[in-house]
């Protein structure tokens, strides 16, 4: 009998641990798909998906340098996009890589990651029209993870000094 105890505490045990770890990867996972809905939702001109990636008191800072709200930035986008300063022919696409995920807690989370934006070249074929790298400060709000804050960094086309 105490050794069925003793096996049952131990199940118990590693059933919790792997939950914790379960957890994780499922929070990881999540922010992996937020992550790459800033992508999609901006490929896809999809203004006011974009803008409900952010949470409530969400900042998006980028350009000029100067945050804007969730709301704010989805409008702000749209006019980039509408605008096309760059000329850039279309379709264009984000692609996404060296994201490193740090817990702060179970509800926050610190992010780093970069993207390429693709375009057609004069060939149509495709091409790297910029890069750029993303500091992220995320929370998880009514169950779901958020930006909190999302500043870029241009690197390519290489900022002027």
């Amino acid at each position: 009998m105490l050794r069925g105890l003793a096996l049952a505490g131990l199940l118990l045990l590693a059933g919790c641990q792997q939950g914790e770890a379960g957890s994780e990867a499922a929070d990881r996972a999540e922010i992996h798909a937020l992550l790459t809905a800033y992508g999609t939702t901006l490929d896809a001109r999809d203004f006011n998906g974009f803008a409900k990636l952010f949470a409530k008191d969400g900042v998006y800072v980028a350009g000029t340098g100067v945050g804007v709200s969730g709301p704010e930035a989805g409008a702000m986008m749209e006019r980039v996009f509408a605008e096309n300063a760059l000329g850039f022919a279309e379709p264009n696409y984000h692609l996404f890589f060296n994201e490193v995920v740090s817990f702060d807690d179970v509800d926050s989370a610190s992010v780093t990651s970069m993207s390429l934006y693709m375009v057609p070249g004069d060939d149509s074929a495709p091409r790297a029209a910029l890069m750029a790298r993303y500091h992220d400060e995320l929370v998880r709000e009514d169950g779901a993870w958020k930006f909190a804050r999302r500043e870029v960094e241009g690197l390519l086309p290489a900022p002027r000094p």
